[in-house]
């Protein structure tokens, strides 16, 4: 999978490729967010990446953005396996379809990881902000 291959997976591609030419690589942004629904059957993965969309909403134009956030919702979540828990800062993302059409999803670091199989996924939330960076 090439970095942007995620993009394809979405139910609705065209809510990221709107904003960009070449999609984040989930590799390189910052995991911040993990949410397995104990009321449901879905996971949420917060993301956020200093490399901003080419095209933002009109109401952001002219105000000062150096970062992007996103979630991707997984739905109909099953096989969910995690070992370990800490905050990878070096991970790998990993997101496929499955001859029987289903995601595998796999986020792994060398302290942790968290495997599962969905139905769906959606891109949730996105958003442009200024966030300071820690020296």
């Amino acid at each position: 999978m090439i970095a942007s291959d995620w993009a394809r997976l979405l139910d609705n591609p065209q809510s990221i490729q709107s904003l960009y030419d070449e999609e984040p690589d989930l590799d390189q942004c910052d995991l911040f967010h993990v949410l397995a629904d104990e009321r449901g059957d879905s996971i949420t993965l917060g993301f956020q990446t200093a490399q901003t969309p080419a095209r933002i909403r009109p109401e952001r134009e002219g105000k000062e953005h150096n970062s992007f956030t996103f979630y991707l919702v997984f739905s109909w979540v099953e096989q969910l396996a995690v070992q370990g828990w800490a905050a990878p800062a070096c991970k790998t993302v990993s997101i496929r379809r499955d001859p029987d059409d289903k995601l595998s999803v796999a986020v792994t670091s060398e302290e942790a990881s968290l495997l599962f199989r969905a139905r769906s996924v959606v891109l949730s939330a996105a958003r442009v902000g200024l966030v300071s960076s820690s020296v």
